[in-house]
């Protein structure tokens, strides 16, 4: 056979692969769709940089954040966060917490986790009383109006607070605990901002530096782990403004670099998974479908005509912009389906049904019989599946009592769903490559050569 054979036998199986990497990628986006698989490793991911689910909760909270929500009342977490609303969002949050307001969030945020134990009816009206509880400290949070404004609100929602301890006694113990916690926290901030005040005369510094160095200060004690990290990145951020604008302009862009960091890692994580699940979605493909790499490369390399064929449509496939790859229009590839399904290719378990008689029998030429199971005991049975007085037969399998064959045939189904896990993009690339070389008649000698070295 010449180098061109092997050529177009390695288009047709690279455009088959494409073919079904595609289908595995309409599969996996349904399925990573449905278990919301970018939006929660993205929130694990943030979770563990912020160390602490609540303060993690309030972060998807902040306005900035909240704007990238979708669904209905926002009910989908986002799927990306740009680097820069995320260093802004933590900054106001860091800077804000000192205030009484946001220092009430924490627990009320544990006091929901607890809530959501309740059972049925009771569980949704905590969770409600809880919910408005937070809405509250947010609105009292950003809140210009000063005491006469965020005084009344403190007050409603520490009523809320003693509403709950008295309306579920299983909420009881927890919040007396997270009360505790609370007046603990504030007894602390309050020391360590009069330490910090000290050398201001005891007033708060106003300048947005001042307010973030405040906020650290405060987030010492409630999230020391947060407040090393935030430090560190803070003590880089080297200024030339005596006003500490660029001191704290370069310190966003700290915290900007660390989230990317961040990012970087959780792509390669996802990458990691979801080619795991390609694969698996692969593999359950070759299976169903009985897509054996091996034995269609076997019908490629005894038929030419199905490899031209193959090849035709690999060419006018591959000419055709990449990024139809990754996003191809359903149309077209039920046509590649159709036109699939209409060549003499291996494929598929089950072939023609034809009718048997009374005893389950399959009237074979020359009038013999021959019996149509599902366990044949000689070569003589017809291997198949009976049902309504016909037989299905059992096509593109070795036979029934051959383990190397059955070996093979595993070895072809999972080679298939190793393809499969490479993706589109990947494939695309390769046959464009390889229709190219074939296009441009390399000498056969030239080749073989070139293989040789």
């Amino acid at each position: 056979m010449s180098i061109m054979a092997i050529l177009e036998v390695a288009i047709g199986l690279i455009f088959a692969w494409l073919v079904l990497s595609v289908a595995v990628m309409y599969i996996q986006e349904w399925i990573v769709g449905k278990l919301g698989w970018r939006s929660n490793m993205l929130e694990t991911c943030i979770s563990n940089l912020l160390t602490d689910p609540a303060m993690a909760n309030q972060f998807y909270d902040h306005p900035l954040i909240q704007g990238l929500h979708s669904g209905l009342d926002g009910e989908h977490k986002p799927t990306y966060i740009p680097s820069a609303q995320f260093s802004m969002a933590l900054v106001d949050i860091i800077s804000n917490m000192p205030k009484e307001a946001a220092l009430i969030q924490k627990p009320l945020y544990e006091l929901r986790k607890e809530a959501s134990r309740l059972g049925g009816s009771k569980r949704k009206s905590a969770e409600a009383q809880i919910d408005f509880s937070l809405n509250l400290a947010r609105q009292a949070v950003s809140s210009q109006g000063g005491d006469p404004l965020v005084l009344p609100m403190l007050e409603e929602i520490k009523q809320a607070i003693r509403n709950l301890h008295e309306d579920y006694p299983a909420l009881r113990p927890v919040i007396r605990a997270k009360i505790r916690d609370f007046d603990k926290n504030k007894t602390q901030i309050e020391a360590v901002l009069a330490g910090l005040r000290a050398k201001n005369a005891g007033s708060p510094d106003e300048t947005p530096i001042g307010q973030f160095r405040e906020g650290l200060a405060a987030t010492s004690v409630v999230l020391p782990e947060l407040k090393q990290t935030i430090t560190t990145l803070f003590k880089d951020a080297d200024g030339p403004n005596p006003d500490g604008e660029g001191i704290l302009a370069a310190a966003r862009k700290n915290i900007e670099d660390w989230f990317n960091n961040a990012m970087d890692r959780l792509s390669g994580w996802y990458k990691r998974r979801a080619q795991t699940l390609a694969c698996i979605i692969g593999l359950i493909l070759g299976i169903l479908l009985n897509i054996d790499s091996l034995q269609f490369a076997t019908q490629l390399w005894r038929d030419p005509i199905v490899r031209e064929i193959l090849v035709a449509q690999a060419s006018a496939y591959s000419s055709q912009d990449p990024s139809s790859v990754t996003a191809p229009d359903p149309q077209q590839m039920l046509a590649v389906g159709v036109q699939f399904s209409q060549l003499d290719l291996p494929l598929g378990w089950i072939g023609t049904a034809v009718p048997t008689t009374l005893d389950g029998s399959v009237v074979l030429e020359y009038g013999k019989n021959s019996l149509c199971t599902m366990r044949p005991k000689s070569d003589a049975d017809v291997w198949g599946i009976p049902f309504d007085s016909q037989c299905h037969s059992i096509i593109n399998a070795p036979k029934y009592n051959d383990p190397t064959g059955w070996l093979l045939k595993l070895l072809g189904i999972f080679i298939t769903g190793a393809a499969a896990a490479q993706g589109a993009p990947f494939w695309f690339d390769i046959l464009k490559k390889v229709v190219n070389v074939r296009a441009s008649g390399v000498n056969s000698d030239e080749m073989v050569n070139r293989t040789a070295r």
